[in-house]
């Protein structure tokens, strides 16, 4: 062993390899030194034995010269050894946090929280939608030990950026409800969601499209087609929810008694509905082809892209159908002799559709309580024993309400070869 030296930055540069590990220590810090190899690798080390621990004593490696500077390696040098008059082994430390940061992966923990936690609740299938789409998208591989408020602002950042306001607090409410999981667990001491504010300011919407605006709807609907457009055209003809829609199956459908049943388990308030189909949704089911795989196998999905999943692209889907709704509107006031760029189209979301199906039903005449069994609210106008049989119940009336509305909805859209409205009173 060689007579320790003050190590310096010449020192260092003029040592050569040998043909094993050579160890150089300084004579400013004790314990501290470079080891160099045979390969020329020189990497800075300390050893010492931390108070109260017996045994040999414990080498902690710094570091590389070259990404260490001498002075930073005899800096950290002191740090342990300053740690190791205390008790603590650094190096032990070091270790079990890199363990620590290398295990409870976040897409382990998402599925053991969908599994165990979020299973039996009735927004699982969404949330599962968003933890998987917005959460492990970009984060799934971390240790939830690194994940950072910067790494979910980022994500909402994003969602923001691309036009979903609203989808953003969404996102935040189930990555709230994951990370407090894992507090509850003892997996985290402190959730990386705390502080965080909604992204966006909900208000409370009465948005109602007028008749030209679902006119437009429509038109563009069928512009842009399987599969967006056939969903908006069904959330139309049938007032249900955006997500009951999209995520429809072929095996909740009976077409030849015209009724949809939508289990329990994907209806907001975790109850199966029955809807009846118009002859317009009907028509509009009958001309979507199955979906069959490379390997020949038909997906249960309506509105699929890829046969396993439903379809997701709605933001992106929204924006051309509301570009395509604008062009039809601008159409309509240049025929009506009004300048078209005097046209502006207020902004709307999907959900607006149903209530702008329940005003105009209530304009039908259908009574309230035939709107709310259609609509399958949470909590509706009848309650108590009654809502017990509210399943069931107003079954011809919701098949009128519907037809009717179906009929209605084709008055509105009745236009002339060059799209100018012939229903003056509509």
């Amino acid at each position: 062993m060689s007579q320790p030296v003050k190590l310096t930055k010449s020192y260092i540069d003029n040592l050569r390899p040998t043909d094993k590990d050579a160890i150089y220590w300084d004579s400013e810090l004790k314990g501290f030194g470079v080891k160099v190899t045979p390969k020329n690798r020189k990497v800075f080390l300390v050893m010492h034995r931390p108070k109260g621990h017996t045994g040999a004593a414990k080498k902690y490696t710094i570091g590389t010269y070259g990404e260490w500077t001498v002075q930073q390696a005899r800096d950290r040098a002191r740090e342990v050894l300053t740690e190791g008059s205390k008790g603590n082994d650094v190096g032990a430390i070091e270790r079990v946090e890199r363990q620590r940061k290398s295990s409870d992966i976040l897409t382990d923990l998402v599925d053991e929280f969908l599994k165990k936690h979020a299973a039996q609740n009735k927004t699982h299938d969404e949330t599962k939608r968003i933890l998987e789409r917005e959460l492990l998208s970009k984060h799934g591989k971390k240790s939830i030990h690194v994940v950072t408020k910067h790494d979910i602002l980022s994500v909402l950042e994003g969602i923001r950026d691309r036009g979903a306001p609203y989808m953003a607090n969404r996102v935040l409410a189930a990555i709230r409800k994951f990370m407090n999981w894992c507090v509850s667990r003892d997996i985290i001491a402190i959730s990386p969601a705390n502080g965080i504010s909604l992204p966006t300011r909900e208000v409370s919407r009465d948005r109602v499209l007028t008749a030209d605006e679902t006119r437009a709807a429509l038109m563009a609907a069928k512009s842009v087609g399987y599969p967006y457009g056939n969903i908006v055209e069904l959330l139309f003809l049938t007032a249900q929810r955006r997500d009951e829609v999209g995520d429809m199956r072929w095996s909740e459908l009976n077409l030849d008694k015209a009724t949809w049943t939508i289990p329990a388990e994907r209806v907001k308030n975790g109850k199966a509905h029955d809807v009846h189909l118009s002859k317009d949704a009907l028509a509009l089911l009958h001309s979507i082809p199955r979906f069959v795989s490379a390997d020949n196998v038909e997906s249960d999905l309506v509105f699929t892209t890829t046969g396993n999943t439903p379809f997701s692209g709605y933001s992106k889907s929204k924006t051309t159908l509301d570009k395509k709704m604008l062009e039809v509107l601008q159409k309509m006031a240049e025929d009506k002799g009004v300048n078209p760029e005097l046209v502006k189209l207020t902004p709307w979301r999907l959900h607006d559709i149903r209530r702008t199906v329940t005003t105009e039903l209530s304009k039908l005449g259908v009574a309230i309580h035939v709107a709310d069994a259609i609509l399958n609210h949470k909590s509706g106008v009848i309650s108590g024993v009654a809502a017990v049989y509210q399943k069931n119940a107003f079954i011809q009336e919701r098949q009128d309400a519907l037809n009717k509305w179906c009929d209605h909805l084709n008055k509105i859209c009745a236009t002339t070869p060059n799209g100018v409205d012939t229903n003056e009173n509509s």
